[in-house]
């Protein structure tokens, strides 16, 4: 373990417990808060799921069956570093928030995204009598299945930094455990030596994982809410509302949903869509 993985787990758990609620004004949640986004996480998409860990490592100000979120087996195809042809440089309709983070990441390439190799049950499955024989189809499948990783995803809560933070452990097409330079491979050359580090998964025992930082995850939040206050401003005008003031924006339960939307730039390569319908 690193010295800066080892700083992070002393300085979580020294941080004292804030459960005062200032989301609106910094972008930061309390671990009551954080309960409340999993919950609406895990009821609109039920591919995550709240889960418990051993005693020792729980958290005593989270409920025992709430310590962290998870799912499971989520595809990957292609490695960040040459996913299908994607560009560094933004769109002119994508933003740049602070501190280097992408409001939108869109992927450019010409061709056709792999889809998922489903599983056969039956052999009447592989049986199309009216579709032709196709070497490339095979070629293509092959390929698939080489390339093929899944990764379990972890959000817990950071106390240090009163947000939620990712943990990501990756598998081979085998269910081999991949090694920390494999599982690098999968993140963004832009964010790889400044959010991602190598750390042992805080809720199970001597499992390997990359940890995305969260020391900007309140600033980014911060800047999506202004812009979603902005954008219903806006609307309410144009509609002829009689005021586009006190308008919400994002809701605190809408936490997570946010949150996995501006992290999937970190990891190009994973399907995110596969755990979540588009918000």
């Amino acid at each position: 373990m690193s010295i800066r993985s080892k700083f992070s787990m002393l300085r979580e758990y020294l941080t004292p417990i804030n459960h005062n609620s200032n989301f609106t004004s910094t972008g930061e949640i309390s671990p009551e808060e954080f309960v409340k986004a999993g919950d609406y996480l895990t009821y609109k998409f039920p591919t995550w799921e709240w889960s418990s860990c051993p005693d020792k490592l729980q958290k005593d100000f989270l409920p025992k069956d709430k310590q962290f979120l998870v799912t499971k087996h989520v595809p990957s195809y292609q490695r960040a570093f040459n996913y299908l042809g994607i560009e560094a440089d933004l769109d002119e309709d994508e933003e740049e928030l602070e501190d280097g983070w992408v409001k939108s990441h869109k992927i450019h390439t010409t061709k056709k995204l792999p889809q998922e190799v489903e599983e056969i049950d039956e052999l009447e499955d592989l049986v199309d009598e009216t579709a032709e024989l196709n070497i490339d189809d095979f070629e293509d499948l092959s390929k698939n299945e080489n390339n093929l990783r899944k990764y379990d995803l972890y959000i817990c809560y950071s106390t240090s930094y009163r947000v939620p933070k990712l943990y990501l452990v990756g598998f081979n097409s085998n269910g081999i455990p991949l090694l920390p330079k494999q599982m690098f491979e999968d993140i963004s050359t832009d964010y790889r030596d400044k959010t991602a580090t190598i750390e042992n998964l805080p809720v199970t025992y001597n499992t390997t994982s990359v940890s995305i930082h969260p020391c900007r995850h309140s600033t980014v939040m911060k800047v999506f809410m202004k812009h979603a206050i902005e954008a219903q401003k806006k609307k309410r005008v144009e509609d002829d509302s009689e005021s586009s003031e006190d308008v919400e924006g994002i809701r605190v339960d809408q936490y997570l949903i946010i949150f996995l939307k501006f992290i999937a730039s970190v990891t190009p390569g994973i399907e995110y869509d596969y755990t979540m319908e588009v918000f």
